[in-house]
């Protein structure tokens, strides 16, 4: 499941200025990120002038409420199949208890923020991932919601979720973050782990392109959550996003990231001849 290659953006929409003349950052966090440092950076990179767009998943949550309701999880290659119940309860997760959380913690850190879904709007459209139910895959992206938000001064915060033929459907929150960068013709997607990036020999490579990022998963290199954050990441850098693979549990790596610092692994055409 990921941002399909064809993915459509307005022209109308990608016509209109931004509030600042600054490309946005779109930042990819989980549902528990204000556990780690990175986003303390928020502040100041507002302070200069950077629009920036949250987008958060949330599935350990999700699994802990489906649990306890009773709801038993299902997977199809590795990925969760959404009935309709299980989509009832996603929605109730991602855009109220995690989104919420979120907003709030922003708050708490001086950030104003505002909590959506990519069914507002409708933000994100979707179309339906064969096998996996209420699943879907990015086909646009609508940006008139969010750049609404930063002309009033806030931080949109995006549950994973789009609208597709039949009302929501759950996205993978990478894809997602993906697609809104290049959407909204973000300079930045930052991909927020618990790691310092894609790990060779105990070391995050510096720097890859597109086409090598597939090249690490094939080999098995990159494994598990690993796996759709360099997808993603292809993707946003196929449409001329630089998308980087951050270490969130470390203070300072955004900030660090966007003054050039060789910091977590960058993904972007070039490969590793690219280095900020």
């Amino acid at each position: 499941m990921g941002l399909r290659p064809e993915l459509r953006v307005r022209q109308d929409q990608r016509d209109l200025p931004l509030v600042s003349a600054k490309a946005p950052i779109v930042v990819k966090v989980g549902g528990g990120a204000l556990k780690g440092g990175a986003l303390e950076d928020l502040p100041s990179i507002l302070a200069g002038g950077t629009p920036v767009v949250l987008v958060h998943g949330g599935g350990p949550q999700l699994t802990r409420m489906l649990d306890s309701l009773g709801i038993e999880s299902t997977f199809h290659e590795g990925l969760r199949v959404t009935d309709a119940a299980t989509l009832e309860v996603a929605e109730m997760v991602f855009a109220g208890g995690v989104n919420k959380a979120l907003v709030r913690g922003l708050g708490g850190i001086g950030v104003p923020a505002a909590g959506i879904s990519g069914t507002d709007g409708p933000t994100i459209l979707v179309e339906p991932v064969p096998e996996l139910g209420r699943v879907g895959e990015v086909s646009s992206v609508e940006p008139a919601l969010i750049e609404a938000l930063w002309s009033g001064g806030f931080v949109p915060v995006v549950a994973p979720l789009g609208l597709g033929p039949e009302g929501a459907y759950n996205v993978n929150a990478d894809s997602a973050a993906a697609a809104l960068a290049v959407g909204l013709g973000a300079g930045h997607l930052f991909l927020l782990t618990d790691v310092d990036g894609l790990l060779k020999d105990g070391e995050a490579v510096a720097s890859l392109g597109p086409e090598e990022s597939e090249d690490f998963v094939e080999s098995g290199l990159a494994a598990g959550g690993m796996v759709p954050k360099l997808r993603a990441a292809a993707l946003a850098a196929r449409g001329g996003v630089r998308a980087r693979v951050l270490n969130g549990n470390k203070k300072g790596v955004l900030s660090g990231a966007l003054s050039g610092e060789d910091v977590g692994t960058l993904v972007y055409e070039g490969g590793a001849a690219c280095r900020q």
